[in-house]
């Protein structure tokens, strides 16, 4: 087990360099001849067509051949909560290699590393999967190949565990962060075997001395914070104005949606070269204290804007390297702007860029731990790690305080920052269908009490499904009615008339988590199984008992997850 893990880390790193090749490639042949046009009329056209076709492509091109290749990082959580081998299947993983190539190389102001993360979690399942591994070894490949992406993205291992961590495990067993930590140190060593292992974002050495300047540092996390909650609650606001904007196109709508966004990003890139693509070049300038205070603003003000409506459209790409340079660009205006309102405090633009990225970060994707170690893991520089820590925290304060949901835990839809998607829940990973009683006991509606009562003879149950001659569920036949009208003398009495309607009823295909979510919010311990809300038409039944069995069954046969036990 032990090879099988980090072998397939290696794995993961080639996946991530092979995807970094791709990018750099359709970037060279698209933006790089947009670039070298010496007509600034023809470079700006270009610009703008080159985005704006691979929006309106993709667009038409993603729902068809691979609906889920633009998942990121809600698709991967998806996954270790689900069926990693069927979301994370060969057509998605394919679709998401080419459709993020070409859209990130095009100039969409998103990032690779969600899309980079989706192919190595992928990667992994499938090579388990081919080595026979174990079920829970498969579906622990899920934060294993996060870990590895990760890593492999920044070289940065112990990021890509931490990541993978509060991310995708959440509160989940641990067992899996030996195996994250064996590949996602593979990953790295790969990394830096075809890359040459520099650094992605190289900073200078930055200080902070003056205790005033904790101060700046604190509103700069609030400002990163209040911007990071700010995206959130906008997009879905964008998302209904180009919906209406484009309401005429028809079935067209969808393929001028990702046209218009892709425009618009291309005409950002026009006013600022920054924003076109991923950024991390002028991410690094400012790291470094380059650059001004009003281009810095200028880039953090288009790459916002942009990255608002690329979500709302959607465009494909991930939100991971949008937030570094949203963080980075605001951290470095505000660090020029200190620097020319005190000039004697000998304010460091790039000390605050790198702060700011690392709160944006924090407040973007609300994983804290992972959000102060990967500045300092990519940089390299320690020498910041107070206020970096302190602007961390505010930004995860305000940005929640805004906005409870993050962008991922919006796209997994309503509740799930309150609910598990963790997949340390066995209900979060099996179905009503799996464990519902199908042998029932279902008076018809037609029958009189005295039959009803035969045919629950020798059950202890305290209800009882009513069907009509069709199946159709008819209500639900309490006993103690049941035995009320025995006793009465009312045996004459039709189950139907003594039915009541059911509080609550289920379908099979949903998750044994949700069922219990729903039992418990309508105070019952038991509903009947319909195979659909339309047809009503009664296959099963579920109580508390099936559920319970449920959750023991999976820990003894799963156990917690694969742990480093399993990887001797």
């Amino acid at each position: 087990m032990l090879v099988a893990v980090v072998l397939i880390g290696a794995g993961c790193g080639l996946v991530a360099v092979a995807f970094h090749g791709a990018i750099e490639f359709v970037r060279a042949l698209l933006v790089g001849t947009a670039m070298d046009r010496t007509s600034g009329l023809v470079r700006g056209a270009l610009l703008v067509t080159f985005p704006a076709a691979a929006g309106a492509l993709l667009a038409w091109l993603v729902p068809r051949l691979a609906p889920r290749a633009g998942g990121g990082l809600a698709l991967v959580r998806r996954a270790y909560a689900g069926e990693p081998s069927t979301l994370l299947d060969g057509r998605t993983l394919v679709g998401a290699f080419g459709a993020n190539a070409l859209s990130l190389g095009a100039g969409t102001p998103l990032g690779p590393e969600g899309p980079t993360v989706v192919l190595t979690s992928g990667f992994a399942v499938r090579a388990a999967r081919a080595l026979g591994l174990p079920g829970r070894m498969v579906r622990g490949m899920v934060p294993i190949g996060t870990a590895a992406g990760i890593a492999a993205i920044f070289s940065a291992p112990i990021t890509g565990v931490v990541f993978a961590l509060e991310e995708i495990l959440g509160a989940a067993s641990r067992g899996v962060l030996g195996g994250s930590l064996l590949a996602a140190v593979a990953a790295a060593v790969v990394e830096r075997t075809f890359l040459g292992g520099e650094r992605l974002l190289p900073a200078s050495p930055a200080r902070w001395g003056d205790l005033r300047e904790l101060l700046g540092f604190a509103v700069l996390g609030l400002l990163c914070g209040a911007a990071a909650g700010w995206l959130p609650r906008v997009v879905p606001i964008l998302q209904k104005g180009l919906t209406k904007l484009v309401e005429r196109a028809g079935r067209g709508a969808f393929v001028a949606r990702g046209a218009i966004a892709g425009a618009v990003a291309g005409l950002l890139g026009v006013v600022a070269p920054e924003t076109l693509g991923i950024g991390y070049p002028a991410v690094a300038e400012w790291l470094g204290g380059g650059g001004t205070g009003p281009q810095a603003a200028i880039a953090f003000a288009a790459k916002l804007a942009g990255v608002a409506l690329a979500l709302a459209a959607p465009l494909v790409g991930g939100i991971f390297a949008p937030s570094l340079f949203l963080g980075a660009s605001l951290g470095a205006a505000a660090g020029h702007l200190g620097q020319f309102l005190f000039p004697m405090a000998h304010v460091e633009p790039g000390a605050w860029a790198l702060v700011g990225m690392g709160a944006f970060f924090a407040g973007f994707l609300r994983t804290p731990i992972a959000s102060v170690l990967i500045v300092f893991e990519v940089t390299g520089d320690y020498g910041l790690i107070l206020p970096q820590m302190l602007a961390v925290v505010l930004a995860s304060v305000v940005a929640r305080r805004i906005s409870r949901e993050t962008l991922v835990e919006r796209a997994l839809g309503p509740g799930a920052a309150r609910r598990s998607f963790d997949g340390a829940d066995p209900l979060a990973r099996r179905r009503v269908r799996d464990v519902m009683t199908t042998e029932l006991r279902a008076p018809r509606a037609s029958m009189t009490a005295l039959e009803a009562a035969r045919t629950a003879a020798g059950t202890r149950h305290e209800q009882y499904p009513v069907v009509d001659e069709d199946g159709v569920l008819a209500g639900i036949l309490f006993a103690r009615d049941l035995d009320a009208a025995i006793l009465e003398n009312r045996q004459d009495t039709s189950a139907g008339s003594l039915a009541l309607p059911p509080v609550l009823v289920l379908t099979p295909d949903l998750t044994l988590a949700d069922a219990a979510l729903r039992l418990a919010q309508a105070g019952e311990t038991r509903a009947p199984v319909v195979a659909s809300l339309e047809t009503q038409r009664l296959v099963g039944f579920l109580s508390s008992s099936d559920l319970i069995r449920a959750r023991l069954h999976v820990h003894e046969e799963e156990g917690s997850g694969p742990s480093m036990a399993d990887l001797g």
